[in-house]
């Protein structure tokens, strides 16, 4: 499918955070400069990890929209008005919504704009190509067979999977391993082999994920490995937990790269492998009761990491493991492994990306830091380096994506959508005013 439309505003990835930013853009009465892309054959949000008894770890009322518009009928409050569940849901004293809950919440809004979204368009290549005028716009082009024109282009897509080295062998990427983004389906496929699953990391979805193993009569045993001693309890402190308030991301945004790095590492505990004290509790409690009961059906594996991956005798996968201190070697057999490691940065470190692999298509236009890295503005975006035939530069921006230039607030949370929207589309509209882009959506013949 072929089409010279131009789209103003052309978002990939229609999750929270360009959810977020449709919101924004119609209640400036401004809903046709954006049109977005998804993948999936309909809106859906963490389908893969909404397991039962999962919260979303988040305020309520840092919702979509609430930080910018409180009168917005977007907010999660009109959700539960609308389906008469407001009274129930304050009965409950929750601190935090159930992640079903507020995944029923975000496909409510999603159903205003699904005449904005074209779903079932998994996009491929991102690249530039000249327009009749001598300018450029951009192409994008999905693995279905469709082309898109834009103006400004918004990736919302979400981070890179985190794959250790050791699972991106031939072995290792066969039948049985998978990350946590694809968890339910894949262990729900499995549900009529008796199975013993190995989960790597330390994270809330890897307590998770191994607390719901643990609830499936399926599974003969879980081993949990990682780095670490265990299961960290996260820091919840309120002064800690200013990473994700915006006048944060004011403070992180202008500091050099190198600093950047430091900060992150020392507030990596505040959402990164750590868990909150309610899921440990319970995993506490079912240690405790296998320990009483002589069963082996929980292995811990801590200070452990995963060196290699094989083939098992009689089929599965063997890891061979060593102990970070100790560095003795030992081996552990599983027919399945879970990779709950997170995702990439954009870094040189060995667990990062110098940028989104969508960005390849421009990665020659693309401005560096000292380290090779994109430049991303305080508005979220990278200005791209003008070319001799298009001297005016071109934006795109990064929702979502952005937590090594924005701080840990940034890639993933849901405290930060409203008001990255508002970042976001007051950037946009400023490129409008200045009469540079976005414009009306339009036809226009490519050379």
């Amino acid at each position: 499918m072929k089409t010279n439309k131009v789209h103003p505003i052309l978002g990939i990835g229609f999750g929270p955070a360009n959810l977020s930013l449709a919101v924004a853009l119609d209640e400036l009465g401004r809903p046709d400069d954006a049109h977005f892309l998804e993948r999936s054959p309909g809106f859906q949000w963490q389908d893969e990890q909404l397991l039962p008894g999962t919260d979303i770890q988040n305020n309520p009322f840092r919702d979509l929209v609430m930080q910018r518009n409180q009168d917005s009928p977007y907010t999660f409050i009109k959700y539960l008005a609308s389906r008469g569940a407001l009274t129930d849901y304050l009965h409950l004293n929750a601190k935090f919504p159930l992640r079903r809950e507020y995944a029923g919440y975000l496909a409510w809004v999603a159903q205003s704009f699904a005449t904005h979204v074209d779903y079932g368009q998994s996009v491929h290549t991102l690249a530039l190509v000249e327009d009749s005028d001598g300018g450029e716009l951009f192409c994008v082009r999905t693995h279905e067979g469709a082309r898109y024109l834009a103006e400004t282009v918004v990736v919302g897509t979400g981070r890179s999977p985190r794959i250790p080295a050791p699972f991106r062998t031939a072995t290792a990427t066969a039948a049985g391993v998978f990350h946590s983004t694809r968890y339910l389906s894949s262990i729900e496929a499995l549900a009529a082999r008796d199975i013993r699953v190995a989960v790597v990391g330390a994270s809330q979805s890897a307590i998770e994920i191994v607390l719901d193993l643990l609830a499936r009569p399926n599974v003969r045993q879980v081993t949990s490995i990682h780095r670490g001693i265990g299961f960290r309890l996260k820091d919840t402190s309120p002064y800690s937990r200013q990473v994700f308030l915006p006048e944060f991301v004011d403070y992180f945004h202008p500091l050099p790269s190198a600093t950047r790095r430091r900060l992150r590492a020392e507030l990596r505990s505040i959402n990164y492998a750590a868990c909150d004290q309610d899921v440990i509790d319970r995993l506490v409690g079912l240690q405790r009761e296998y320990e009483l009961t002589g069963s082996d059906r929980l292995r811990l594996a801590p200070f452990t990491e995963v060196t290699a991956v094989d083939t098992a005798p009689g089929g599965g996968h063997r890891l061979s493991v060593h102990d970070v201190n100790h560095l003795t070697r030992d081996t552990i057999d599983a027919d399945i492994v879970v990779l709950a490691t997170g995702f990439k940065d954009f870094g040189t470190g060995a667990h990062d990306e110098r940028y989104h692999p969508l960005l390849e298509g421009l990665a020659h236009r693309l401005p560096l830091d000292d380290d090779g890295i994109p430049v991303v503005e305080r508005d979220y975006s990278i200005t791209l380096k003008a070319s001799a035939s298009a001297p005016r530069p071109l934006k795109v921006y990064l929702n979502g994506l952005c937590e090594a230039s924005h701080g840990m607030g940034d890639a993933g949370a849901l405290a930060m959508l409203s008001v990255r929207a508002a970042d976001v589309t007051a950037s946009l509209l400023h490129l409008h005013e200045d009469g540079r882009a976005p414009r009306r959506a339009a036809e226009r013949v490519l050379q």
